[in-house]
């Protein structure tokens, strides 16, 4: 992506005057297992930032990312407590380099602070094997408190903000598709009823009674009795194709016995070493149960982040495959399509200007683009509600993990907004309040 250029000002348009972060441990029990790793905590960071715009008016704003580390920052060298010390240090750095940024809006000062990235990171102890995900995580929290800080700065809602009153550029400078056209063009009326996603872990029992269950787990059957919920995204192991897809079979079983209708997406989390064996657990379902085979939406980052596939490899598959891990740059976005991939992740975590820029461009090409979370708490889980709400996807579902690994994370949001964290009848409402700010939490 090409620096800003100069552009027309705005009343609107921000300086960031101070900044600063703090990060809180969160976590999971029970540990949620992906791809042979068990994750049993993770740093959610907060920063805060204050700013003044032409008007002369101030605001504080707050935003938050998972510092994920296991997810982004995979590393046979590096122990896991070193990694997380490097990323809070990294959205510390980038804290303090966006003060005295601007004046200008919340996407163009993302876009400066992405193109300091590689010198951001360098000035880091510790950090010279940091990669694009995780410096995107680490990015994601500052540049989500600028919006927060802009909207409040403003009196008005972010998501009101995304238009040309607002911003000073058009998103030609990412694809000439977008030229003339704003993150706004691509919204929709904002929904309050969010059908919540429920994610099958690896090692989750799916009844009562399942041999895996450990300390008492609620099994699948009794969520799904519990809060009716009627899609399910199933984490495999990847060791085995044939035994990805019996267990995907079973769960469907399961959702077909309790709920009727369902439906299902598969995340490997980068399991497979190639994509004839995504190709392979997907013509095996087909063939031993044609009907959860009619229930799969999509197969999300089934091979590993830095595998190329081709741009047939997935045909076979027979739903969209969509790219999560390896993920971390809307640089990428005009090279996936030639890559194989039928689509892109967002999430909240790694940034609203990634988000939106990310969603505008997936719209524009028709590809396949969703929302999900990592396992967030609090404001982070908000914000990845508030991104479901507002924007037309794919797969319009959100994704709730922290209820079922980290319920404790939300017990403050769940006293402010009770209907955002409790599901019924499968889903969840999103209150929509009409103030100032990104999440208004």
């Amino acid at each position: 992506m090409s620096s800003t250029p100069d552009v027309r000002a705005r009343s609107t348009d921000v300086v960031v005057r101070e900044a600063h972060a703090t990060f809180e441990r969160v976590r999971l029990d029970p540990p949620f297992v992906i791809s042979g790793r068990s994750l049993t905590s993770y740093t959610l960071a907060e920063v805060e930032v204050v700013v003044s715009d032409r008007a002369g008016r101030t605001a504080t704003g707050r935003g938050h990312s998972v510092l994920s580390v296991p997810w982004a920052w995979p590393s046979a060298t590096l122990e896991p407590n070193v990694r997380d010390a490097v990323m809070r240090s990294c959205v510390a750095a980038f804290a303090s380099r966006a003060e005295g940024l601007g004046p200008a809006d919340p996407i163009q000062i993302w876009r400066q602070l992405e193109a300091a990235r590689t010198a951001v990171v360098a000035a880091v102890d510790g950090a010279g094997e940091l990669p694009g995900l995780a410096a995107a995580l680490a990015l994601g929290a500052v540049d989500n408190a600028v919006h927060d800080a802009w909207s409040r700065a403003a009196g008005r809602p972010a998501f009101s903000m995304y238009h040309e009153e607002c911003l000073a550029e058009d998103m030609g400078w990412l694809d000439p598709a977008l030229r003339g056209r704003y993150p706004s063009d691509f919204h929709a009326e904002p929904r309050r009823q969010l059908p919540v996603q429920h994610v099958v872990g690896v090692g989750d029992p799916l009844e009562g009674g399942d041999p895996l269950e450990v300390g008492g787990e609620r099994s699948l059957r009794d969520w799904l009795r519990a809060e009716g919920i009627r899609h399910l995204k199933v984490k495999v192991s990847g060791l085995d194709p044939l035994e990805d897809a019996a267990r995907i079979a079973r769960v469907a079983a399961v959702a077909q016995d309790e709920v009727g209708e369902y439906t299902l997406a598969v995340d490997p989390n980068e399991g497979y070493p190639d994509a004839a064996t995504t190709v392979q657990v997907a013509v095996e379902l087909r063939r031993t149960e044609p009907r959860a085979a009619a229930r799969l939406g999509y197969f999300e980052q089934p091979t590993p982040r830095t595998l190329v596939p081709g741009r047939d490899a997935f045909s076979g598959v027979g739903v969209p495959v969509i790219i999560d891990e390896g993920y971390s740059d809307p640089g990428q976005l005009a090279q996936l399509r030639a890559d194989g991939w039928s689509g892109v992740v967002i999430k909240a975590s790694k940034g609203q200007s990634s988000a939106l820029v990310t969603h505008a461009y997936a719209r524009a090409h028709g590809l396949f683009v969703t929302v999900q979370d990592l396992t967030c708490v609090a404001g982070a889980f908000a914000h990845s509600a508030r991104l479901v709400a507002g924007l037309p996807l794919s797969s319009p579902h959100l994704e709730y993990n922290s209820r079922q690994y980290a319920p404790a994370g939300n017990r403050c949001l769940g006293d402010i907004h009770p209907a955002l964290t409790r599901v019924a009848a499968g889903a969840v409402r999103h209150p929509l309040l009409d103030r100032p700010g990104l999440t208004q939490v």
